[in-house]
């Protein structure tokens, strides 16, 4: 659940988040690099900027929400190495916005509840109003904020 607001997000207690890499995989990259001027953050794919298919626009977002979870290969009967995740319970995070970080919990109660987000005293992160995408990750995933 997001608690969206209509007045500007400032993470005062934040440190610089105007690069985010988050490697998945040795092939899996994603990265998002802020632009101050328009406040949004644009997406890459293993270096290269995501556009939409339909509109070939850059794909931009407000916020970024990353959530550190266990995966598993699932065991199913064509073996293909699915991945499963271990989503519920109280799990690490962040939250970027405006070119700053907050580590945040992100707790999930079971499989159909909705995600909390909160900041590391325990109050409901405020969100800003705009687009928002959840970066679910591997544990391990070597996360670099510049």
């Amino acid at each position: 659940m997001l608690n969206y607001v209509t007045d500007e997000v400032i993470l005062e207690e934040g440190t610089v988040a105007n690069k985010i890499v988050i490697p998945y995989s040795t092939s899996n990259k994603v990265s998002y690099i802020y632009e101050p001027t328009s406040k949004m953050y644009v997406r890459y794919f293993n270096n290269k900027k995501q556009t939409d298919w339909t509109t070939k626009n850059e794909v931009i977002t407000k916020n970024i929400i990353i959530t550190k979870a266990e995966n598993y290969t699932l065991k199913d009967k064509e073996n293909k190495g699915r991945q499963g995740l271990k989503n519920t319970g109280v799990l690490d995070g962040y939250y970027i916005t405006n070119g700053q970080v907050i580590p945040i919990t992100c707790t999930k109660e079971n499989r159909t509840s909705q995600t909390v987000y909160k900041d590391l005293n325990g109050n409901e992160i405020e969100v800003n109003d705009g687009r928002t995408f959840i970066q679910i990750c591997p544990l391990d995933s070597k996360i670099t904020f510049e």
